[in-house]
């Protein structure tokens, strides 16, 4: 089938009422802390938080809660022409740059337009993981109320020779940014309105024969497919589409980390069944130091599943598997054979969590007892969409691009 993106006219904030972009974006609403909420609200009346993240209240109804507020502000935000529409389509260009924890300096550059929305059996829209219900009644209830996309979604498509940034450059050779926000959750970003039709023909036809893989967003695309479902009966356009930021997979600013695990509330009976059960499995190397550990896994990307693993006793361990698949990922070595098997962790929420930073993980296992750090490698993004063509999934938190996008450069009106 073939892939449909579109460019859009988007809704985005009156620069002659909000004169200072950065007062009113924000995170995407689900790594929001509950602190880091109210930091954003005061930042301005208008921020985006107050949408994304509209809080219930004691006396809410069906008629009167967090979803309806948001709706409510929204269109009062639009009658006062703090959010404007643009007149004519057109895609949009979304540039970070960035400092990642590896100590390199990236920009990512993404394409911003509206995906036709397709049900995951058509092969053109790819997950590759499983979601679960409770964030996705929480988003169906506010698209349902304020029949918008309040923040797009992260896709990744192929384009080894890069075709589609190529059009982008020659545009922003020409052009200067209509939005350029100085450094705000950890990234600088710049905004181009691409709104020449002969250079968007040109992108939507590259895009009719690539396949598209969601890297972020997995819940609100099948919101977006539910919602769709519940508004046929409109006959509207709008609700068969998305709002998406598009990137290339082969682009060197895609800037992607490993997830490490953090195991707790463990018994040291298990931690030391599960280390006795190690050299079943794995060729275990005792190392010296966490900075001689993550030496060694970077030595290993790309080559050989490896897994490093620190526990209470002060131990580093680099493991090397005896024997693995060739489709098989250090991440779902890691879930099924480490966490499931040796350290016998059936309920995974009530055990693990997760970081970016292998330093956040070995002070964790120091800051308490019997709790272990399972140290990883970043995921390949062509692994992922192998896995995902394939039609498989991978664990949660297999991926993490970083840094997250930011919300509260353009939304999409649905009912329009």
């Amino acid at each position: 089938m073939e892939t449909t993106v579109i460019p859009f006219c988007g809704l985005r904030y009156n620069t002659t009422k909000v004169e200072e972009i950065e007062n009113v974006i924000a995170p995407p609403y689900d790594v929001i802390k509950p602190e880091e909420r109210v930091v954003l609200e005061a930042r301005h009346p208008a921020n985006i938080i107050r949408l994304i993240l509209s809080q219930p209240h004691n006396d809410d109804t069906d008629g009167a809660n967090q979803y309806t507020r948001a709706a409510a502000l929204m269109n009062q935000w639009i009658s006062d022409s703090t959010l404007v529409r643009d007149a004519t389509p057109r895609y949009y260009i979304y540039d970070q740059s960035f400092n990642a924890p590896d100590g390199k300096s990236y920009t990512r550059r993404a394409l911003i337009g509206l995906v036709k929305l397709e049900p995951f059996e058509n092969r053109v829209i790819l997950p590759h993981e499983k979601t679960h219900a409770g964030p996705k009644a929480d988003r169906l209830n506010l698209m349902r109320e304020c029949h918008a996309n309040l923040s797009p979604i992260f896709l990744l498509y192929a384009d080894p020779s890069g075709d589609i940034e190529q059009i982008m450059e020659s545009f922003t050779d020409e052009h200067p940014p209509e939005i350029d926000c100085p450094e705000t959750f950890g990234s600088t970003h710049q905004l181009w309105c691409l709104d020449d039709a002969e250079r968007n023909r040109e992108i939507q036809a590259l895009f009719s024969s690539k396949p598209l893989l969601i890297a972020d967003g997995h819940h609100r695309y099948e919101t977006a497919l539910a919602l769709r479902d519940e508004m046929t009966h409109t006959n509207l356009f709008g609700y068969g589409y998305m709002m998406v930021n598009l990137v290339r997979m082969e682009s060197p600013g895609l800037a992607v980390l490993a997830i490490h695990r953090l195991l707790d509330n463990l018994t040291s009976d298990k931690i030391s069944h599960a280390i006795a059960k190690l050299p079943e499995v794995f060729e275990v190397h005792e190392i010296d130091t966490q900075a001689s550990l993550m030496a060694k896994l970077d030595e290993l990307k790309g080559k050989s599943a490896a897994i490093g693993m620190y526990t209470t006793d002060g131990n580093y361990r680099l493991l090397i598997p005896h024997t693995i698949t060739a489709w098989q990922l250090d991440v779902t070595l890691v879930q099924d054979t480490l966490i499931k098997e040796m350290f016998q962790i059936e309920t995974l929420a009530e055990h693990i969590s997760y970081t970016a930073y292998a330093d956040d993980a070995i002070a964790h296992v120091k800051d308490g007892e019997n709790r272990v750090a399972l140290l990883m490698n970043p995921t390949p993004v062509e692994k992922v969409l192998e896995v995902a063509m394939a039609g498989s999934t991978m664990p949660q938190k297999s991926t993490y691009f970083y840094p997250k996008m930011a919300t509260g450069f353009v939304l999409n009106l649905l009912n329009e």
